[in-house]
């Protein structure tokens, strides 16, 4: 028995944020209908097409069944209401001006269907300077402070970092939402806004120096990650991540140049990382990744090997974890990698 089951959930949204937040919660448990437009969700023909959808539409949407609905005609935004009525759950992201064109708004979801969780994802939020202003990923980002987090350039992202917080920060409101409904017996209307999921996050470590009002903010990103960094071996890449004393020593210790421990030390904490780095990287470059990977874990120095996507699938530990099962997808004419969801009950078999 998994933690949602029983919960009925209906997610109306496309692309990311909301398909994500839907399939979390169709991984633990939920019985989740995604709702599409007549044409489909536009992320189905987006990126390489397998049969009717494309796999980045697969990535997020599995474990659903899926209905068409023009919400824009009775008789169909009827069968929705219906679904409604019998759901626990709505996940939208919608622009906040979309709801009310079908006669949803929180007041008229809180009459009708009180017992219903209604998670609003939008960009920008329910109201405000930008709130009717198109919102993907990359906009939120870019707003955030992440692309210039320790740089004087923006810095690129290679994935939908700000889609996938979101989508995890609905889905615990959700979860969240529905305990409270335990308590109070109603349901809720909760609205995440991306730029606030994003800043959430950000505020944790990266954004912790502007938050001394008043003050000027510390180089935090710099000092904090310096002593995380990749180093070339002989046929790829590995990281290195030590952070006390101990772990240092050891490292230098680990390529035998423990010698040079004192002079390291010697001007203070801070210049301890750019004194290393040279050695570090000398005798690095010698030897391979598998080498360089057992002995840092012999000297219980925090290293990895950098993987690309295809060796993180291979990787032991990720097998170990059974985090991916392949399943046969009838679609693709092909086996599927179904990943489960990240926490689970040790004693579950």
């Amino acid at each position: 028995m998994q933690p949602l089951d029983g919960i009925r959930v209906v997610e109306a949204s496309g692309y990311i944020s909301g398909p994500f937040a839907g399939m979390i919660l169709a991984d633990l448990g939920a019985s989740v209908t995604k709702v599409e437009p007549p044409k489909g969700d536009p992320y189905r023909r987006f990126g390489e097409m397998r049969g009717e959808a494309s796999l980045p539409f697969r990535g997020v949407n599995q474990n659903k069944t899926f209905v068409r609905l023009d919400l824009g005609n009775d008789t169909e935004m009827g069968e929705f209401r219906d679904l409604l009525a019998i759901s626990d759950v709505l996940i939208t992201n919608w622009r906040p001006h979309v709801a009310p064109k079908y006669g949803l708004t929180a007041e008229s979801v809180r009459r009708d269907f009180p017992n219903l969780i209604w998670v609003r994802v939008s960009g920008f939020g329910q109201d405000g300077p930008r709130v009717e202003l198109p919102a993907f990923d990359s906009i939120v980002t870019a707003r955030s402070g992440a692309m210039l987090s320790g740089s004087d350039e923006p810095i690129g992202q290679n994935n939908t970092m700000s889609d996938k917080i979101t989508a995890m920060t609905a889905a615990q409101t959700a979860t969240a939402a529905l305990v409270e409904r335990e308590r109070s017996g109603t349901g809720a209307v909760c609205d995440v806004a991306m730029v606030d999921a994003v800043g959430y996050f950000m505020a944790a470590d990266i954004g912790t120096g502007h938050r001394v009002v008043g003050e000027e903010p510390d180089p935090y990103p710099a000092e904090a990650f310096a002593n995380q960094t990749t180093f070339a071996t002989s046929d790829s890449w590995i990281l290195l991540a030590p952070v006390s004393g101990k772990q240092l020593r050891n490292a230098l210790r680990a390529i035998g140049r423990e010698d040079e421990w004192e002079n390291v030390v010697a001007n203070g904490p801070e210049l301890v990382w750019a004194r290393m780095s040279p050695l570090l990287a000398a005798a690095i470059v010698e030897k391979d990744t598998a080498h360089w990977d057992q002995v840092f874990a012999v000297a219980d120095v925090p290293a990895t090997p950098v993987m690309t996507m295809a060796e993180h699938l291979g990787d032991e530990q990720i097998e170990h974890n059974e985090l991916y099962t392949p399943v046969f997808d009838h679609g693709l004419h092909a086996d599927w990698l179904s990943i489960r969801y990240p926490a689970r009950d040790p004693n579950d078999s």
